[in-house]
């Protein structure tokens, strides 16, 4: 596993992979049932689920974050990311989606910012997998941060 938590700047991203790992303990990952929503009511709107489809490999937005849908153009919620232009196989941001579904381990990712702030902001994610048999990858867990230019 080439993850290094150190390399996370965002400090809600390293609060969100603290929660993971501790949730996982000594398993590969956790499953979704692991996570409580009250014991991470002040990331709640960085958080982005995404259930992951193995075969073909696609990943649909299950649930987005207020303080995502604030940046975003338009919200995807429901929509598989094969029938968004911009995020469909090759783009940066599946790469990063897929990378963590197949060495089943946390990425650390800056996509690029396509949202209403362009001068101001940069992002940084932290790519979660979770499951639901400790083997195959079903669902991702990410925490998004929108950060200043100027960090």
């Amino acid at each position: 596993m080439s993850f290094d938590p150190s390399q996370i700047k965002s400090i809600k991203n390293f609060e969100m992979y603290q929660y993971w790992d501790a949730k996982r303990g000594d398993r590969l990952m956790p499953a979704r049932a692991d996570l409580d929503p009250a014991d991470l009511r002040n990331l709640l709107p960085n958080i982005l689920i995404h259930e992951v489809q193995l075969e073909p490999l696609d990943f649909r937005y299950r649930l987005i974050g207020s303080e995502i849908v604030r940046h975003l153009t338009e919200n995807p919620t429901g929509r598989w990311m094969s029938s968004i232009p911009h995020q469909k196989k090759p783009s940066r941001l599946w790469s990063y989606l897929e990378k963590a579904v197949t060495e089943k381990a946390p990425v650390i990712a800056n996509p690029p910012y396509i949202g209403r702030y362009k001068a101001h902001k940069s992002i940084e994610d932290v790519i979660l997998p979770l499951s639901i048999d400790g083997v195959k990858v079903n669902m991702l867990f990410i925490c998004v941060d929108f950060l200043s230019n100027k960090q």
